[in-house]
């Protein structure tokens, strides 16, 4: 055992630094809030080191920092517990660095390590020893204590290692006694405690024969907004943004780090850098979303931490939104170095595919608009080659806690599955064992498979400062140990399965997440199984807290908007009808209009109205090309005749339409509608017959129409004037003169009758002699 000053100018976190106390998550009504929280962080000013610190041999640290306690000056950061999982024939190693961050010199520092021999059952017993006053006991005492050999300063550090043989363990070696115990550090002045930091160890007397504890990590893999806020989700070793930097976004949605890099400043993670392609930058400007994202997966951006951190282990699961892979491709060359190294990571990795683009679930659902999600799913599995062939569609709540309108639409779709928050569908009653992460919800639309992740396991992955105050490394990866062992201890018939997930906005500190991973990696008690799994597993048949019926959020996009994009993609579609390849002419429609239906906007209103006005704009460009020409005024003068017009297009595909022409007035009729192929870039004459029966003027409009009855070109219209008794009339007249002179010959030679003159030519023509005409009978 050993004490070892040190200059700590490298540390990541201002010196001191801890997160104030919050309250935990709870995991089920058994988890009960801590008895005794940790008192807050004070800040107090370091003093002058010049003249001590060469006499003492403890060099200072560089800047003041705010104790560990109200009560205790010192902090105390545990570096290694070496191993993490102690069998007893093995000696146990634990390293911690000291800070005297108050205003008083102590004149004999020494540091104690204690063992709580007694088993922690519960989750809510792992958290009462971490959130135990300042004062309480902290167990007894294991090997000798360590004199640190100079007095401590203000502001100054040491190391301290503890080395402690198995024979000074002293715990049972029953096959029954494995699982978590109490494990602390304690800095003593003299004999009074002046700082304390408490985390685990775990003892292993026997492996065979170990229950085990099934666990899914599912990470999402999206884009922030180009002007989204900070919400950064590391631990307590970085810094929270400071009012330069940019204020943290509010809830869960996306953000990006200070300016345009997605992280914070501070990160102590040295990050791979990935080497550019050697291909030119192009000169023209990009577009916003795409220097976000070049930022995003930059050194120190957001994306490239995300990717650093899971990938890490192949037992995490993705959840990939499609959408970030296309742009990725085309962003510039820090995205598609980010995007080649993802494709290497996933591959036997699992792998689910949210909708394109990410879409608000809840915003589709308040629009009553389930068309826009079904064309998102379309497009995501279109899209899967370029994640994977075995890849497993998921939908993801925007809101932790969605309403029963988001949960119909998605069992109205053909994914009823849904990932919610960790404080969604809590049990009702307490139970002995923790609750499964699958269960059903009921809704108007049918069934949906519900994914509830637990809140403690994922609490710590996201914010482990919340449940584990001061979290390092070895500090994170022991708890993490200690609550999946407390789950495997519980007496059930099954192997209990635990998912845990991390917001949209996880800005992971990847040294902190990669040494946790690793640890649940060889837990003897841990198998990291895919998240997939769990969408075909039995559901969980406890009672649970309800979703509300409806809960708009108000950076969600308006019911308004949401009705304008679905129009306008729906005109769209109908305009491609009339074309002879209207896949073709509708190329990347879907993906404009899904683009501000990312839940991704919610923190980037402005940029959101931007894109939303883009996408109307791609639409109402996508059915236009076909116009109707015609003269603005027409004379008919029969009862039938034909109008001819133009139908122009500056398409660059031949396009079929139906011309139908529409009087206002029932003086003209109109025959069947024509159908007519213009060609690109051409005109076409169109001939429509009429009838006239009155003589009016008429307004007519004039139409190319969809097979469905949609208009494909701007109406057009002309004034007919009609005039059909100027023919008729002409016609009547003459025929009428010449029926009545027919008339008046034949009553002419009717009345006139038989004349001798007429009379004697048929005598004449009689034969003579012959008898048989004159003799009577």
């Amino acid at each position: 055992m050993s004490a070892t000053p040190s200059r700590r100018a490298a540390d990541p976190r201002p010196a001191g630094t801890r997160p104030a106390r919050t309250r935990r998550p709870a995991r089920t009504a058994l988890r009960r809030t801590p008895r005794t929280p940790r008192a807050g962080l004070l800040a107090r000013s370091a003093g002058l080191l010049a003249v001590l610190a060469p006499l003492v041999g403890v060099t200072p640290a560089p800047a003041a920092a705010a104790p560990s306690t109200d009560e205790l000056p010192v902090t105390v950061d545990v570096t290694a517990v070496t191993p993490q999982v102690l069998a007893p024939e093995q000696n146990l190693s634990v390293t911690v660095t000291v800070r005297n961050d108050g205003d008083t010199e102590l004149a004999s520092p020494s540091a104690v390590l204690r063992l709580s021999r007694t088993r922690p059952g519960t989750s809510a017993e792992l958290d009462a020893w971490v959130d135990a006053d300042a004062r309480a006991s902290a167990g007894s005492a294991v090997g000798r204590p360590v004199a640190l050999g100079a007095p401590l300063a203000p502001g100054a550090s040491a190391d301290v290692t503890f080395d402690v043989p198995a024979s000074s363990v002293g715990l049972l070696d029953t096959p029954d006694a494995w699982g978590p115990r109490g494990l602390a550090i304690e800095l003593l002045d003299g004999r009074r405690r002046v700082g304390i930091e408490r985390t685990f160890l775990l003892w292993l007397p026997d492996a065979e024969d170990l229950p085990q504890t099934r666990l899914s990590v599912l990470v999402p893999l999206v884009a922030s907004a180009p002007g989204a806020g900070v919400a950064s989700a590391t631990s307590a070793q970085v810094p929270a943004p400071t009012a330069t930097e940019g204020a943290p976004a509010e809830g869960t949605d996306p953000g990006t780090a200070p300016g345009t890099d997605g992280t914070e400043e501070g990160d102590g993670t040295e990050q791979p850098a990935p080497e550019p392609p050697d291909e030119d930058v192009p000169d023209e400007p990009q577009e916003p979303e795409d220097t976000a994202l070049e930022a995003q997966t930059g050194p120190t951006g957001r994306l490239r931490a995300l990717l650093t951190a899971s990938a890490a282990s192949t037992g995490v699961s993705w959840a990939l939104d499609p959408a970030l892979l296309t742009r990725a491709a085309d962003a510039g060359p820090l995205s598609a170095a980010w995007l080649e190294e993802l494709g290497t990571a996933a591959e036997g990795r699992d792998v689910l595919a949210l909708p394109w683009a990410d879409p608000d679930l809840a915003a589709l659902a308040h629009a009553d608009r389930p068309d826009l999600l079904t064309a998102a799913l379309a497009s995501s599995a279109d899209a899967r080659p370029l994640v994977g062939e075995s890849v497993t569609p998921v939908q993801w709540a925007a809101d932790d806690v969605p309403d029963l309108r988001t949960a119909a639409l998605a069992a109205g779709s053909d994914v009823p599955s849904l990932v919610v928050g960790p404080g969604a569908l809590t049990p009702e009653r307490t139970t002995s064992t923790t609750p499964g992460p699958v269960t059903t919800v009921t809704t108007d639309a049918g069934d949906v498979t519900a994914l509830v992740p637990d809140p403690t396991l994922s609490s710590l992955l996201t914010e482990p400062g919340r449940l584990q105050p001061g979290a390092t490394a070895a500090t994170l990866a022991q708890r993490l140990l200690a609550e999946t062992a407390v789950v495997a201890h519980e007496d059930r018939d099954t192997v209990p399965h635990l998912l845990a997930t991390v917001p949209r906005n996880w800005s992971p500190d990847a040294a902190l997440v990669t040494a946790a991973l690793d640890a649940l990696d060889a837990a003897p008690w841990v198998r990291l199984a895919p998240a997939s799994a769990l969408l075909d597993a039995a559901p969980d048949t406890a009672d649970r807290e309800p979703l509300p019926d409806v809960d708009r959020a108000a950076v969600e996009l308006s019911a308004a908007t949401v009705n304008a994009l679905a129009d306008a993609r729906n005109a769209a579609v109908a305009f491609a009808a009339v074309l002879v390849d209207p896949a073709e002419h509708l190329a990347g429609l879907d993906h404009e209009v899904l683009r501000p239906l990312s839940v991704a906007w919610r923190a980037d209103d402005e940029g959101r109205r931007s894109v939303v006005q883009t996408a109307l704009a791609d639409a109402t460009a996508r059915r236009s090309g076909l116009s109707v020409v015609l003269s603005e005024r027409f004379t008919i003068i029969s009862s039938t005749s034909q109008i001819r017009l133009a139908l122009r297009s500056t398409l660059d595909q031949p396009a079929t339409v139906r011309v139908e022409m529409r009087p206002r007035k029932a003086c003209l009729e109109v025959g069947d509608a024509p159908t007519a192929t213009v060609q690109p870039g051409a005109e076409q004459t169109v001939v429509v017959e009429v009838s006239a029966n009155a003589n009016c003027d008429v307004l007519v409009d004039v139409f190319a129409l969809a097979p469905d009855g949609t208009s494909v070109a701007t109406a057009g219209r002309f004034n007919a004037h009609v005039s059909p008794t100027i023919e008729n009339v002409g016609t009547a007249v003459v025929g009428a003169l010449l029926a009545l002179a027919l008339l008046l010959g034949i009553v002419k030679t009717v009345r006139r009758g038989q004349t001798a003159r007429r009379g004697a030519r048929l005598a004449a023509q009689a034969v003579p002699g012959d008898e048989s005409e004159t003799t009577p009978a």
